[in-house]
């Protein structure tokens, strides 16, 4: 019998019994169901966490089983989160219905408590009947959970069992099976979301996309003020019917601890109709398929109007939902129209004809993989030899190693090749060796349906004595595939040359070295066979074998090295010793930017040392792979961002730790890279990547065709991983498949590798565009700029001209990453010289003037990779032109790589000169200035080879004078030693072209402004003219239709006004117009006639005071006024009443005043004296009753307080019982006193009137409630029994206890010291109990 195991994601597996059969965890507790299993076990398992990876295990029975617990993996089959919900199926297959529990050791004690399980008898499973199948979805604790490895009990039993039966012996029947999990660390929760950009308009279903990624979270949306439309999960909408700012609040709960954030959303109101725009989720729909229409409409809108029609017009859906989904019943172009609507009114209705093309559906098959050792053979696709290849194949499935013993060259050769013409996602790859790793012959890229037409004839040949062949097919088209044949050329028989590599031949006692196989000329697989000292068997035929040696001597350690056809034997000594002193120790990481998540191997190196400790900071990180603190060669996996510091503590057991120790410290060693996952709200196949490419010059580096509209974000970085050099330039290019919409698409590349993709890390950014292809030429920036490893490149596109960055959340759109390596293509760069090596110049008073570099000109530099860098090279020299002489000029350029290139030197020998001066004016020959700014001289140069520089013997005739408008020249003239000149003339045009200004009080005038002038008042124009170097200019006052201003006359005077400078520049103001608007601007004076807050008693009639108004300028009789507001004289509060006055010219006044109507009216009880028999209970309410003049005696009476008192009802006497109630107005009333006599039967008489059993809820009375903080608890009860009152919180948390005599009493408790809050007060008087609810408000 064998057992099937299964993994998502991975080939089915079988394997037999034997090895792992035998395999049991010595560490965690044992267990053993004492009565066998025979007719008692479980037959299959399968287990699946929320990311989708799932484990199996099949063909199970007792007597491969048995019935003691059996491990059943070989390191940890998956990861689980404490909080997630894990599914698990059991099938049953044996004699007996089965009880299953299943248990994980999360605080990694080795046992499993009751806590730890996670499926009970009487629960999830429940008894699992005969020949069935039963799924279950367990919980995973979050309470004392440790990270990493764990194991996962799952324990048959044929009656039920308890949850702390998890380990030992149990007398029952069945198997138990353990599974190795990683249980991954606890991060809270971390409450975050993207609030829409707006506008958002009023009534609009709004989303918001929550950041986090963990599916476990609980995500609790609430809207202040409006509609929900979504309340939970990762994108709450809510929609709200007034403008205004509003709070949105985002709560997150996981494994009990609980996040939240608030922030703010303005909606406004719409200014103007919709106008209607959608997308479609595909644009490519199989027939009777549904496909969903997403509306992108601006200005708010919130009603839809749809309609989709058929290509014949005889179908026609409609809908009125926002994005509604139709099912496409006809093959053709379907037409969708919308019109969209909001409070404004509706859009034009927003036809797109052609827009969603429905085809026929399509079929799929799947092939085997296989490995031929045949000198010769056929080979078809997974479609064999008439059917097409299926879409969606993928490399870890379709591929075929061609391995023939002793190939010295395989020939591949095609009978038939028909991948889907034009599809560049279909593609057939060829290699040179036994895996994927080996060199490709077939071009970079592969064969796909865009060049197959090349190779169709082509012999492809592989010389490293293997070929391997892979098939990868997207989800856009296929053909009939490929039909190859190969044949193989052999070597002589010759036997392989054994050998193998190892760091130290002299090693410490217990010292773990590694020997790797090195065998060469070897045809065909070879086997390998470790020897220590003639004894074979070593190293379980890998070709890497690890040994310790724990006996110092020398070992001779050999390697047979076999082949199909040939053996060979290597030996070498091995010399072991016990150290006294520490050896060497170092350690490499296998990737210094691993991505978060990504597992890292850690190699030690070392000659001495047998034990090891480690020690990371920050401690964010996981031991995977069943290595840890101790471990030689840990693996880790980096659960945050950011710089860890290794140290690495190691010696030799055998040499004692305090005389071996060794510590290795490497600082920030480490940088663990995470991306944010970007997100989007729509997917659309239009607005979508259906191709992403690279290219250097013509050469394509990376071309990817992928599906559309089908997710938002895909990582390719693990099928993708392109070398770029720095200082290159490349170009992308980004492909959608449609163009039915406008898009525009950006790239980017983390050329420091942070994890982030930062504005100058940004290499396409199209804007919006209507076409299928966007592309872009980049120079990959310096080394010294960015790191050296494995990065990538994040593409993206989105919606016409909306929102694209790089995380997102886009509204419509797709994102795709792909691995870069940005590399150091190790070639320097190239220097030449231009001209003569050796050059002759003339003697300069200048030491550098006789002879200069220039680019291009002198010098050129190219690099094999960047091309030209001749900008880039740097000169230096010693050159002194003043001295004769023989002088050296050194060129250097670097790479972007920080390759240098050979230092290349030219030889400059300096002689004597005679050359007249040069005079250079600075600026033009003939200038403008403005007439009385200031002329500033912009002077000359001078120089001579002899004199060096003479512009300081420059001399400068003429003169400019600018308060007077004209022209002006000046002469510069200069001399060297010999009396060589030079001169030049500059002109200098003094002018004026400023215009004059119109200014009142300073400042300039507005045409048609508007003065207001008080009518009555004297009014002067104050407009005056001004010119900043002529001085004042005379201003034309034009007046209007109304003539000149009167301020006695109530009326709007126009003036215009005119100016001109004594150069003809007319004013800036020119025909300006100002307004005076003669007329009352004073408003007028209102007296309330009574204090600004009147207060007036409740029930008592109130009538206005009338308010007196005065007017600056009008009669009463030509002022209104206005009263707003009531008041309720019966009603407390306070109250406004508003007055308004307004004369003719429309001037306001308003004064307010306020009416308090207040109580002020004491509460009075009413009781009388009361007659009890002794152990009577005695209701201390009973009889009572208080009037007031506004309160009821409904809402007074459960306020009224017992203030002391003196009753034993046990013991004849006389008593009192003093009570005052306060009103909700705070007027006290008078303590009355309330006489009580108590007397022993038979002389006594109940004059009470109440309840004769009372319950110990009314015989208590707990007050004030709320209260601050201080609460008094009364009771009169029938027995002297103690009281036990106990306080709890909501949660039901006890925080206090409290034990007082029974009878008559009164306590006070203080609550306060708790909190605010609601508490409890759980009281126990015999066997009776009640509880009274109070709130602390402080």
């Amino acid at each position: 019998m064998n057992l099937k195991f299964t993994k998502s994601k991975l080939i089915a597996l079988v394997l037999g019994l034997t090895g792992w059969m035998s395999q049991s965890e010595a560490q965690i507790c044992g267990a053993t169901n004492s009565s066998g299993c025979t007719g008692d076990y479980l037959s299959a398992i399968s287990f699946k966490n929320t990311a989708g990876t799932s484990y199996s295990v099949s063909g199970m029975n007792c007597a491969n089983t048995g019935s003691s617990n059996k491990l059943m993996t070989n390191g940890a089959v998956m990861d689980i989160t404490p909080g997630e919900d894990i599914t698990m199926t059991i099938e049953n297959t044996c004699s007996y219905s089965e009880y299953v529990g299943v248990w994980i050791d999360l605080d990694g004690d080795n046992t499993f408590s009751a806590a730890e399980c996670i499926a009970k008898s009487n629960a999830q499973f429940g008894s699992i009947p005969v020949n069935t199948t039963k799924t279950a979805t367990l919980t995973i604790p979050c309470a004392g959970v440790k990270a990493g490895k764990a194991i996962m009990r799952v324990r048959c039993m044929y009656s039920t069992f308890t949850p702390s039966q998890g380990c030992g012996t149990q007398a029952n029947f069945g198997n138990i099976l353990d599974f190795e999990v990683n249980v991954k660390s606890v991060n809270p929760p971390v409450a975050d979301f993207a609030v829409p950009t707006g506008p958002n308009y009023t009534k609009t279903p709004i989303t918001f996309n929550s950041t986090a990624t963990n599916s476990a979270y609980t995500q609790i949306w609430s809207f202040q003020s409006g509609t929900t439309v979504v309340g939970t999960g990762a994108k709450g909408k809510a929609s709200w019917p007034n403008v205004g700012y509003y709070n949105v609040k985002l709560k997150q709960q996981f494994c009990g601890m609980v996040d939240s954030i608030v922030k703010s959303v303005k909606i406004e109101k719409p200014t103007a109709a919709p106008t209607a725009d959608f997308i479609a989720g595909s644009n490519q729909v199989e027939v009777f398929y549904q496909g969903q229409l997403f509306d992108l409409s601006t200005n708010g809108a919130y009603k839809w109007d749809w309609t989709a029609t058929s290509p014949s017009g005889t179908i026609v859906y409609t809908s009125t939902a926002q994005n509604p989904i139709f099912s496409f019943d006809e093959e053709g172009w379907w037409e969708i129209c919308l019109t969209s609507q909001n409070d404004i009114g509706p859009s034009t209705k927003n036809c797109k004809s052609r827009y969603i093309e429905v085809v026929p559906p399509g079929e799929f098959y799947m092939g085997p993989s296989k490995i031929a050792s045949n000198q010769g053979g056929i080979l078809y696709d997974n479609g064999g030899k008439t059917g097409n290849y299926g879409n969606n194949r993928k490399t870890s499935i379709d591929y075929f190693e061609i391995f023939p013993c002793g190939a010295k060259e395989i020939r591949f050769n095609f009978k038939q090749l028909k991948l889907a013409l034009g599809d560049g996602g279909d593609r057939l790859r060829i290699y040179d060796g036994q895996d994927a790793s080996g060199k490709e012959i077939t071009p970079a890229g592969g064969i796909t349906g865009v060049n197959q037409n090349l190779f169709a004839k082509s012999t492809f040949k592989a010389f490293s004595g293997a070929m391997y062949i892979t098939f990868e097919s997207n989800s856009a088209n296929n053909d009939s595939g490929f039909i190859a044949t190969w044949d193989s050329e052999l070597l002589p028989v010759a036997n392989p040359k054994s050998g193998y590599t190892v760091d130290y031949t002299q090693v410490g006692n217990g010292t773990m070295i590694d020997f790797v196989g090195d065998v060469k000329d070897a045809q065909g697989q070879v086997e390998y066979d470790w020897m220590i000292d003639g004894q074979s068997g070593y190293g379980g035929k890998a070709k890497v074998f690890t040994n310790a040696f724990y006996t110092d001597g020398t070992y001779e350690v050999c390697l047979i090295a076999s082949i199909c056809n040939g053996i060979d034997t290597f030996c070498r000594n091995i010399t072991v010793t016990t150290p006294t002193a520490p050896g060497a120790v170092d350690f490499v990481a296998s990737n210094l930017r691993p991505k978060v998540g990504e597992t890292i191997n850690i190699t030690t190196k070392t000659d001495y040392a047998s034990n090891y400790e480690w020690s990371i900071y920050p401690a964010t990180y996981s031991f995977v792979g069943g290595t840890g603190i101790n471990s030689r060669n840990p693996q880790l996996v980096f659960n945050t961002g950011g710089a860890y510091t290794f140290t690495l503590r190691a010696w030799n057991s055998a040499g004692t730790r305090a005389a071996t120790e060794k510590k290795v410290i490497k600082t920030k060693y480490v940088i663990a890279v995470k991306y944010c996952t970007p997100v989007t709200d729509m997917l659309s196949s239009d607005v979508a990547i259906s191709k992403v490419e690279l290219f250097q010059d013509s050469v394509s580096l990376l071309e990817n065709p992928s599906t559309v509209g089908d997710v938002a974000y895909t990582d390719f970085t693990d099928q993708f991983n392109t070398a770029l050099s720095y200082g290159s330039y490349y170009t992308v290019i980004a492909t959608r498949r449609t163009n039915s919409n406008t898009a525009n698409f950006k790239a980017w590349i983390d050329y420091n590798i942070d994890g982030n993709f930062s504005d100058d890390e940004m290499i396409l950014n199209s804007g919006s565009i209507s076409t299928t292809k966007a592309s872009n030429k980049f120079r990959v920036p310096d080394l010294k700029d960015c790191f050296e490893g494995v990065t990538r490149m994040r593409v993206a596109v989105s919606y016409g001209s909306f929102s694209n960055t790089s995380c997102g959340v886009n509204v419509v759109g797709e994102f795709e990453d792909y691995g870069i390596t940005l590399a150091n293509d190790k070639k320097a760069p190239v220097i030449t010289l231009l001209g003569s090596s050796v050059v002759r110049v003339e003697k300069n008073s200048n030491a550098l003037a006789c002879w200069t570099e220039n680019a291009y000109s002198t010098y050129t530099a190219k690099d094999p990779t960047e091309g030209d860098l001749t900008t880039k090279v740097q000169v230096t020299t010693d050159l002194d032109c003043t001295t004769p002489g023989t002088y050296f000029v050194n060129f250097r350029v670097t790479d972007a790589a920080g390759n240098d290139a050979a230092l290349v030197t030219r030889t400059v020998i300096v002689v004597l000169d005679k050359t007249p001066p040069t005079l250079t004016l600075l600026g033009g020959s003939s200038v403008d200035v403005q007439q009385c700014e200031v002329y500033n001289e912009l002077g000359a140069v001078a120089s001579d080879l002899t004199d060096g520089n003479l512009t300081s013997s420059i001399k400068i005739t003429g003169n400019v004078n600018t308060s007077v408008v004209g022209k002006y020249t000046l002469t510069y003239d200069v001399a060297d030693a010999q009396g060589n000149t030079a001169s030049a003339t500059r002109t200098v045009n003094v002018v004026d072209t400023k215009k004059p200004g119109i200014y009142a009080y300073g400042k300039r005038i507005v045409d048609q402004d508007i003065v207001n002038l008080q009518i009555g008042s004297l009014f002067v124009d104050p407009v005056n003219g001004y010119d900043t170097c002529n001085g004042s200019v005379a201003v034309n006052k034009v007046p209007g239709f109304n003539g000149m201003v009167n301020t006695l006359v109530r009326a709007t005077y126009p003036v215009s006004y005119y100016a001109v400078d004594p150069h003809g520049n007319t004013a800036v103001e020119e025909g300006f117009v100002v307004n005076y608007r003669v007329d009352d601007y004073i408003a007028p004076e209102i007296t309330l006639n009574t204090a600004d807050t009147v207060i007036h008693d409740v029930n008592s009639p109130y009538s206005s005071q009338p308010v007196t108004v005065h007017d600056n300028y009008y009669t009463n009789n030509k002022v209104s006024v206005e009263k707003t507001g009531k008041v309720n004289p019966f009603t407390l509060g306070l109250y406004t009443e508003t007055f308004t006055a307004t004369d003719e010219s429309g001037n306001t006044a308003v004064r307010n005043r306020y009416v308090k109507v207040v109580d002020r009216v004491a509460p009075t009880i009413i009781t009388s004296s009361v007659n009890v028999c002794a152990g009577t209970p005695f209701w201390a309410m009973s009889d009572v009753s208080v009037e007031d003049n506004y309160y009821g005696s409904n809402e007074l009476l459960p306020l009224i307080q017992v203030i002391g008192h003196n009753v034993n009802i046990w013991r004849a006497g006389v008593y009192y019982i003093n009570y005052q109630v306060t009103d909700p107005s705070g007027n006290k009333s008078q303590v009355v006193l309330r006489p009580v006599m108590v007397q022993y039967p038979p002389d006594c008489e109940n004059s009470f009137v109440g309840k004769e059993n009372l319950t110990l809820s009314e015989q208590v009375m707990v007050y004030p409630n709320p209260s601050k903080g201080e609460v008094t608890v009364d009771f009169a009860l029938n027995n002297m029994e103690p009281v036990f009152i106990e306080v709890t919180n909501i949660l039901g948390a006890k925080v206090a206890s409290y034990t007082f005599n029974g009878g008559f009493g009164s306590q006070s408790l203080d609550l306060g010291k708790f909190g605010q809050g609601t508490y409890l007060l759980n009281i126990r008087n015999q066997k009776e109990t009640t509880t009274k609810k109070i709130v602390i408000a402080q």
